[in-house]
């Protein structure tokens, strides 16, 4: 398969099993595709969001020895709507469709680029994925499961999922100060910094998606700040990306 090929494995995705199975096709054929060049965005970024999304899927299935959602059903179909966007972006990127997001093309355009270290890859992508994709996830799944306090527990702890995979994920990607001592200060301070940037910026989602929602029931109002939010944010994510792609060291 060529590096362009990524889209035979963003067909329709309906169960949280079926994220899985999709992104690690992309991330695998995506690493397969190297060879030279050895580093790949997408192959960066979707291997992180593979390990956190297989977290998702353990505690929905009850094998997490101590962490549970309350409402399984609102987790999967969320992991769903959000899984949803990115595989678009992937498929609109390979049909060179003007509608991709401007926060995906600048990572999809620059996934080659060997001066670009594995760590800015998955931190543009994460970037993408939350400070966009995710508040109108968030929107597609309250059509069904509106938003209530213990839905935006559940939604909360996922931040733990993060939070407990982030020092091997910053060491895998190799992140700022996560080569120091292993539990030591620095390390320690990393993972701190990594993990309030997570909460923060999914904490920020949320709120967006509430100042699209409480217009629901006007159609227009609604989309009309439907229409304000994405302009908004995906500019927004996309100079975030940009400068994320140049950074020297990342959390």
């Amino acid at each position: 398969m060529s590096p362009n090929n990524l889209s035979v494995h963003c067909g329709a995705v309906r169960t949280v099993e079926d994220v899985v199975a999709a992104l690690g096709a992309i991330r695998d054929q995506a690493a397969e595709d190297l060879r030279a060049p050895e580093i790949d965005g997408i192959s960066c970024f979707t291997r992180l969001y593979t390990t956190i999304t297989e977290n998702i899927l353990g505690t929905l299935n009850g094998s997490h020895p101590t962490r549970s959602f309350d409402d399984n059903a609102f987790l999967a179909r969320l992991d769903v709507e959000f899984a949803r966007r990115y595989l678009d972006a992937i498929v609109a990127h390979e049909r060179d469709d003007d509608s991709v997001p401007g926060c995906w093309k600048v990572l999809f355009d620059r996934r080659r680029d060997q001066g670009v270290r594995h760590v800015n890859f998955a931190a543009c992508g994460v970037n993408a994925h939350v400070n966009f994709d995710l508040t109108f996830a968030l929107l597609a799944t309250w059509e069904d499961f509106p938003p209530t306090v213990g839905r935006r527990a559940d939604y909360d702890r996922v931040n733990d999922i993060f939070a407990e995979e982030m020092d091997d994920l910053r060491e895998d990607f190799q992140a700022f100060l996560a080569g120091t001592r292993d539990g030591g200060l620095l390390d320690r301070l990393g993972n701190a910094m990594s993990d309030l940037l997570v909460r923060q910026t999914r904490g920020q989602a949320w709120e967006a998606a509430e100042r699209v929602w409480e217009h629901r029931g006007d159609d227009e109002a609604y989309r009309q700040a439907l229409a304000t939010e994405t302009e908004r944010l995906d500019d927004a994510a996309h100079a975030l990306g940009r400068m994320i792609l140049e950074a020297p060291g990342l959390p």
